[in-house]
């Protein structure tokens, strides 16, 4: 078992007083069969009352209201987090289906088929996954800027390159597109920056953990926040105003193992 101390830090900035601020914010750790919050604490400035929230998925968060104008907001947030190795067990048959972020394409097929082709057979266990993620990373760029939160996974895959949620909509997509079920996951990884996304793939009767960007499979030193269908479900923040401004929003993100 890891123990891991976080933070979270999301600031937004307008470049004129906006009010009646309607926001959302999921930045508490998920209670999962392998994950338990010790401690946590929110705050926000402007001050607010928070209150707690749930959605279908089962992904937990605060809602907020900020009335009087203002033209920034900033969301802290910071605990402990107890990761051991058990496996989420219980499936749900809405994983099996593409979402709006993940249906397949002409070319993503293609790569699937080059992939069994590889393979002599059917991704359809751990050994075809990792191989899969491994071809998908060695096909795909990181490059941040040329995506944003409404690029599909076939807009992606065409481009070539983007982000870890372009890595786990892509990769969702090619384990649907097999027969696999699989599902988006937003949570926070080791050291500092912001948040991070990957996929959790339905393997031998149980919940996996596969993070594409870094070719990697997920371990304790991850945490969870939220999961769904893609990344419209598993959003960490979203939210509405009255006026019109532009905002800038900026997000960090520390996770470090505790002795």
């Amino acid at each position: 078992m890891k123990k891991l101390k976080f933070r979270y830090e999301m600031e937004l900035k307008l470049d004129r007083p906006v009010r009646d601020h309607h926001f959302r914010i999921r930045c508490k750790p998920m209670e999962a069969e392998g994950q338990h919050c010790e401690s946590f604490l929110c705050r926000t400035w402007p001050e607010t009352t928070l209150s707690l929230v749930e959605d279908g998925f089962g992904n937990h968060g605060f809602a907020g209201v900020i009335r009087q104008p203002h033209d920034s907001l900033t969301v802290t947030a910071e605990g402990i987090v107890c990761v051991k190795a058990v496996l989420d067990t219980q499936l749900h048959p809405m994983y099996r289906f593409v979402s709006a972020r993940t249906v397949p394409s002409a070319q993503i097929s293609g790569f699937l088929r080059e992939v069994e082709q590889e393979l002599g057979r059917p991704v359809s266990d751990q050994e075809g996954l990792l191989v899969l993620m491994d071809r998908l990373h060695g096909r795909f760029l990181y490059v941040p800027g040329v995506t944003s939160v409404r690029t599909t996974a076939a807009e992606a895959f065409a481009g070539g390159c983007g982000v870890c949620q372009d890595y786990a909509h892509i990769f969702i997509s090619l384990c649907r597109l097999g027969g696999i079920p699989a599902r988006y996951v937003a949570g926070l990884v080791p050291g500092e920056g912001a948040t991070h996304a990957w996929a959790e793939v339905w393997d031998q009767g149980a919940w996996r953990g596969y993070d594409p960007t870094h070719n990697a499979l997920v371990d304790e030193t991850y945490i969870k926040l939220t999961h769904g269908r893609d990344f419209v479900d598993g959003t960490v923040d979203k939210g509405c105003f009255l006026g019109y401004a532009y905002q800038m929003q900026q997000i960090y993100a520390k996770v470090e193992e505790l002795e």
